[in-house]
C-alpha cells in the first residue's frame, strides 16, 4: 500500500528530518564537549591555561583566546601580582588585535584598568602607548570631528612625561606628528569648504592657522599654493607671493611651485587688461 505522500515529496522529509536530528546532535555534542573542554581547563594549573590563551592569540583566535583568559581570572586570587596583571593586559592585548570599533574601546577601558591598579608595572609605558593608539583607532576620518585625535595626543604625551626613559617615548612622538596631521587636514578641508564658496578671508584664517599650529604637516605645500591663491582673489599679491616664495625655496621644480607660478602671471595679466580698460574709459 502506498503512503499518503508522494514518494518524492516522503524523500525530501525524511532527509530534512535527518539533517534536523543530525544538527541538533551536534549542537548536543559541542554543548559537551565545550562543558568538557572547560572542565578540562579547570583542572590545568592557571598559568598552562594562560600559556595556551596566549597560543590562541597568537594564531589570531581572538575571541577564544581572551574567552579563556577571562573564564581563568577568577580563579587567581586578587592580591596575585604576576599573573592576575599579565592576564588583564592579554584580555586588552586581545582586544586590541581583534580590531573594530567596539574592541579597540574595550582595550582601551582594560588599558586603562591596568594602569589604575598597576602604574609601575614594567609594562606600564607600553599600557600608556597603548592607551593612545586604541583612541588613535577609533579617531573618525579628517573630514568629521576630530576630538578622539585630541585625546589620543594628549595620551602619547602621557608617554614622555610619565616613562621618559621609556622606548615607547620614540614612538608615542611620531603617532603625535600623524595625529597633528590629521587635525591638520580636517583644518585644510575646512579651509576648502571656504574657499569653493568664495569665503576667501575665512579660509585665509583656516590656512594660516595650519601653517602656525603645524608646521610639520605633510601637504604644507599644498596650503601654502590654497592660501597664496586665497589672497590673489581678495587683492593681495605682496603677501600671495611671499607664500609662493616659500614654495619655491622649498620645491623649486614641483607642480605646485609651476601652480604658483602661473597664477601670478594669470594675476599681473588681469590686472594689466583691467588697467588698460580703465584707461580707455
Amino acid at each position: 500500500m502506498r503512503g499518503f505522500f508522494p514518494r518524492g515529496v516522503a524523500e525530501r522529509g525524511a532527509r530534512q528530518a535527518f539533517l534536523v536530528g543530525t544538527l541538533a546532535l551536534a549542537c548536543l555534542g559541542g554543548t559537551a564537549c565545550a562543558a568538557k573542554h572547560k572542565r578540562q581547563q579547570t583542572s590545568l594549573p592557571p598559568q598552562r591555561v594562560f600559556e595556551m590563551a596566549q597560543q590562541k592569540i597568537a594564531r589570531k583566535h581572538y575571541f577564544t583566546g581572551r574567552t579563556m583568559l577571562q573564564e581563568l581570572m577568577p580563579r587567581v586570587p586578587p592580591d596575585d601580582r604576576e599573573l592576575l596583571p599579565r592576564i588583564q593586559l592579554a584580555i586588552a592585548d586581545a582586544f586590541f588585535k581583534d580590531g573594530g570599533q567596539l574592541n579597540y574601546g574595550e582595550a582601551l577601558n582594560g588599558y586603562r584598568t591596568f594602569l589604575t591598579y598597576y602604574p609601575n608595572h614594567e609594562e606600564a609605558a607600553r599600557v600608556q602607548f597603548m592607551v593612545g593608539m586604541s583612541l588613535f583607532q577609533q579617531a573618525l576620518s579628517p573630514d568629521r570631528d576630530q576630538s578622539l585625535t585630541n585625546q589620543a595626543i594628549q595620551e602619547f604625551e602621557k608617554v614622555g612625561t610619565t616613562y621618559p626613559t621609556s622606548p615607547y617615548v620614540e614612538q608615542a612622538r611620531k603617532k603625535i606628528v600623524e595625529c597633528h596631521d590629521r587635525l591638520a587636514e580636517h583644518e585644510r578641508l575646512v579651509a576648502r569648504f571656504y574657499q569653493r564658496r568664495k569665503k576667501y578671508n575665512a579660509a585665509i584664517d583656516r590656512y594660516r592657522a595650519i601653517l602656525d599650529q603645524y608646521p610639520l604637516y605633510n601637504r604644507t605645500g599644498q596650503v601654502l599654493l590654497d592660501i597664496g591663491t586665497c589672497l590673489l582673489a581678495v587683492g593681495n599679491r605682496p603677501e600671495a607671493e611671499e607664500f609662493f616664495g616659500r614654495l619655491f625655496q622649498d620645491q623649486p621644480d614641483g607642480k605646485l611651485a609651476s601652480r604658483a607660478k602661473e597664477l601670478l602671471s594669470e594675476y599681473d595679466r588681469s590686472q594689466q587688461k583691467e588697467a588698460r580698460k580703465e584707461r580707455k574709459g
